[in-house]
């Protein structure tokens, strides 16, 4: 049986200190010495904590802190980058843990993937891919569930932009997918090829989602043609990685990231998007390994696997963050 999340950040300071006295190792009939006795307490606590499972608070710091070596922190931002025009403070790990974010569940641990409106076999297969891959990312069950018709908003939650016509995301978020919510859904992830914009303001958003609300949608609109060949098909692809791992990390709770380079962090432009990586920072890696009750090395080994055999960038720095905590 697991243990319960709130037991796993009581565990290090409250097991393997009961007993340790039965492994004497004074002579018989004679007590331990002092230093002896604390001895025997820290290799009863050591073991206690080497015991926890493998998304135990104790050891994903361990991990975080390997991982931090591999990578540099964010410096001051570009002129044009996200935290340039959106100064945000971030959050560490042990904060996320104090945080009470929402998280899957017994009842509800499958995330599902629901297009909107008709897809073309190969935006169709980009959808299918990026299931596959949240499945490998998150150590959760993912499906695809059946298309149905593009919502038709009111005429508040739709504008021209151009060319373009948009749809209000957080319309979306607020009045159309609540209600089709699963009862087994971790999260919901709504796909569609129309643009969004999120509100005065702004031009437009590739994605939203709810922080508490296990609801997010986001666009296919502006990602490229996935028809346009190999390279525009994993193009296509690689952007919608992004965008499904970042939103639905956001319905998990987390924030955006300014600590390092990272999935969560924000992004203004299409260009800040394709330089920003694939993989979760060292102090994002263990906020969803904690969330999702799963081993941050399966996690990295499953991505790096799926990257590798879709000849995708990350491959290379999964592969060495692998073998800094093998």
């Amino acid at each position: 049986m697991l243990l319960s999340r709130r037991r796993l950040l009581l565990s290090a300071a409250g097991l393997g200190l009961s007993g340790a006295s039965a492994c004497s190792s004074g002579s018989p009939g004679t007590l331990p010495t002092s230093s002896a006795r604390k001895g025997l307490a820290l290799e009863g606590e050591r073991r206690a904590l080497d015991a926890l499972p493998p998304y135990a608070p104790h050891h994903l710091r361990g991990v975080r802190d390997k991982l931090a070596t591999l990578v540099t922190r964010r410096g001051p931002p570009k002129a044009g980058e996200w935290l340039h025009s959106h100064p945000e403070r971030g959050q560490s790990f042990d904060e996320y843990l104090k945080s009470q974010p929402t998280v899957p569940t017994g009842a509800r641990r499958t995330l599902v993937v629901l297009p909107f409106g008709e897809l073309s076999p190969e935006a169709k297969k980009v959808v299918e891919l990026t299931a596959e891959y949240m499945t490998l990312h998150f150590g959760l069950p993912s499906r695809v569930a059946p298309a149905i018709a593009a919502p038709t908003p009111p005429a508040w939650a739709v504008r021209k932009k151009g060319a373009d016509r948009q749809i209000l995301s957080g319309w979306m978020i607020e009045s159309v997918l609540p209600p089709l919510l699963p009862a087994d859904a971790a999260a919901l992830i709504a796909f569609t090829t129309t643009d969004l914009w999120p509100g005065q303001g702004w031009n437009y958003v590739f994605g939203e989602a709810s922080l508490s609300a296990r609801v997010g949608v986001w666009s296919l609109h502006r990602y490229g043609d996935p028809k346009s060949g190999n390279a525009g098909f994993k193009q296509v692809l690689e952007r919608t990685l992004k965008i499904a791992v970042h939103e639905t990390g956001h319905m998990f709770s987390l924030p955006h990231c300014t600590a390092y380079p990272c999935i969560q962090s924000g992004v203004n432009s299409l260009e800040e998007a394709d330089e920003s990586p694939l993989w979760l920072c060292p102090e994002c890696l263990p906020k969803i390994a904690w969330a999702t009750s799963t081993d941050p090395r399966e996690r990295l080994s499953a991505t790096h696997d799926f990257c590798r055999r879709h000849d995708l960038d990350a491959a290379k720095f999964l592969q060495q963050a692998i073998d800094k905590i093998a």
